[in-house]
């Protein structure tokens, strides 16, 4: 059975993404057989092989083949995964995401999943992406901002998945700048709810080179 890891952020626009292609570039590296699974994709949708514009980032980041990058709902709208189904009057049949995951996982060393938004984005108007998390039974890695305000929905986002019993394996810290209140975020974070520091990840506009150096910022062993 492979390596499986949720990438949550504790808001939408966080930098998951670039996390994810991150990540995907180090196992790469070292010779490992990975899978980008995106179960749900809204807005911005492509034309080609890949239609999520996030596999597309993770594809720039890492060079990972086409055919290891998956996608179950893409949706026009720019919304919550709810709302952009419903506009198209489909729904997400989350036994179809179990199906998917429960294939890759037979046929990957490693499958990174990335979810839509935060922890409480609603997949249908009863189920959430805690929910999903929850039901696969797979351990999270959390990517949070490092500027003011990330004590509040960090902690918040770290409390909620405690209180399903699913693993967090740990946080990164993203879009890092350094200075005092950013450097006192970092620590008071892991402070107040033990759970360890993975990564710091510097705020850069060339992010291919963090994903060509991302053993520099992040321990990719305690990840998984």
């Amino acid at each position: 059975m492979s390596k499986t890891l949720f990438i949550t952020g504790t808001d939408t626009g966080i930098g998951k993404t670039v996390i994810t292609g991150c990540i995907a570039a180090a196992l790469l590296r070292n010779g490992k057989k990975v899978a980008v699974y995106k179960p749900i994709q809204c807005g911005n949708l492509l034309k080609g092989n890949v239609s999520s514009p996030d596999l597309k980032l993770v594809k720039d980041l890492s060079g990972i083949d086409d055919k290891n990058l998956f996608n179950d709902y893409g949706f026009k709208l720019a919304a919550s995964p709810h709302l952009a189904s419903e506009q198209e009057n489909k729904k997400v049949d989350i036994n179809l995401i179990k199906n998917c995951l429960e294939l890759l996982q037979k046929e990957y060393d490693f499958v990174l999943i990335e979810g839509a938004g935060g922890l409480m984005v609603p997949i249908t108007r009863e189920y959430t992406v805690l929910d999903l998390i929850h039901e696969l039974a797979v351990p999270v890695l959390v990517v949070a901002r490092a500027s003011l305000g990330t004590i509040n929905h960090s902690s918040m986002t770290l409390k909620l998945i405690k209180s399903r019993n699913i693993d967090v394996n740990g946080i990164i810290i993203n879009y890092f700048k350094g200075g005092l209140i950013e450097e006192d975020n970092k620590r008071i974070i892991h402070t107040l709810n033990d759970i360890p520091i993975l990564g710091v990840v510097p705020f850069s506009e060339k992010i291919n080179d963090l994903a060509d150096n991302f053993e520099k910022y992040a321990d990719m062993d305690k990840i998984f």
